[in-house]
């Protein structure tokens, strides 16, 4: 059966357009693409494109107007629907998905259960209890910061300055202290009572030479650009309602050769499978701390989100893949030259 040919069309094909093929794109009966108007979009409309479709759906009437002008003979005999959705909505954000199936469900013969994923719910960015740094400073997480720990020294010099963003109660880079005793780690986090905990395990260590703890807002980091060696991360993503500006100091404060590992979990497909994912991993846990992990899992990203993110920070060279059944890893080795 011939597929219906479907082009979504915004300002810069990075958050609107972009999710509306995301979500379309598995739909029975039809093949969609995205575009942008503007000549920074990450793929823009091309006369090409328009002939392709068989029906272009716009976010706004100055992107009907803009196809218009540019390619009056293409856009004869097609069809052209504005879907009225302002530009304040950022990639697979929950409420954009949502009106957009609202939107779509008028002119495509979407499915039932709408999407096969289940929607990212934020938590708070910042565990800022003291209850709750003490809660999560008791989940043990030994096995994976062990993990974590082992793949980031792999990956970085054997000398470095190395920003830990997000550091939590600091066990991962206490950890890091053992296999990379040559490391400076400066650990950066947003809540208070966070650090407090993690200087009472560094004291309890005796790395206080080692580990600078630091309270400090990952998405505005006061460091100047090109500091460090390496920048690594653990669960941090998930806490962030558009990651965005993190990864894109993350770029600014690294060094150009610098070596990169973040981590963080999966957001489940189902709300089953993250149960499931609950019971498996903190079934011994008390009903607070498993609600936290079912919460963190809720907030996190897919792959393809991450990538998508990863991408429009400019950040390169990375290796993006996913490393366990509910975590994603980004990882780039340090190299001695550029």
């Amino acid at each position: 059966m011939e597929q219906t040919k479907i082009l979504f069309v915004c300002s810069q094909n990075k958050w609107r357009s972009l999710t509306a093929e995301k979500i379309c794109e598995k739909i029975s009966g039809y093949s969609v693409r995205s575009a942008g108007t503007e000549k920074g979009a990450r793929i823009r409309v091309t006369e090409g494109l328009i002939g392709w479709a068989d029906s272009i759906f716009v976010m706004e009437k100055k992107h009907a107007a803009r196809l218009r002008a540019k390619f009056p003979a293409s856009l004869q005999g097609k069809q052209m629907i504005c879907l009225q959705i302002p530009d304040i909505y950022r990639y697979m954000e929950p409420e954009l998905v949502e009106l957009l199936q609202a939107k779509l469900s008028s002119y495509m013969q979407m499915p039932d259960n709408r999407t096969n994923f289940m929607q990212r719910i934020l938590e708070p960015e910042v565990m800022d209890t003291w209850e709750e740094a003490v809660a999560y400073d008791s989940m043990d997480f030994t096995e994976v910061n062990a993990a974590f720990a082992k793949s980031a020294a792999a990956l970085g010099p054997v000398f470095g300055n190395v920003l830990d963003a997000g550091t939590g109660t600091a066990r991962i880079p206490i950890a890091l202290c053992q296999l990379r005793p040559e490391w400076k780690l400066t650990c950066i986090d947003l809540s208070a009572n966070m650090l407090k905990v993690a200087q009472e395990n560094v004291e309890k260590a005796r790395l206080r030479s080692q580990i600078q703890l630091e309270l400090i807002d990952a998405k505005a980091m006061p460091y100047p650009d090109n500091y460090f060696d390496m920048v690594i991360s653990n669960s941090i993503i998930h806490h962030l309602p558009d990651p965005l500006p993190f990864l894109q100091e993350v770029k600014r404060v690294l060094k150009p050769n610098g070596g990169i590992f973040l981590r963080d979990l999966l957001r489940p497909e189902t709300a089953e499978i993250r149960d499931n994912l609950v019971e498996m991993y903190a079934g011994d846990c008390n009903a607070h701390q498993k609600q936290l992990f079912s919460d963190s899992l809720r907030a996190a990203f897919t792959l393809d989100e991450v990538e998508m993110m990863v991408k429009n920070a400019g950040l390169d060279g990375l290796r993006i893949y996913e490393s366990s059944d509910r975590h994603w890893t980004v990882e780039r080795a340090w190299c001695e030259t550029v």
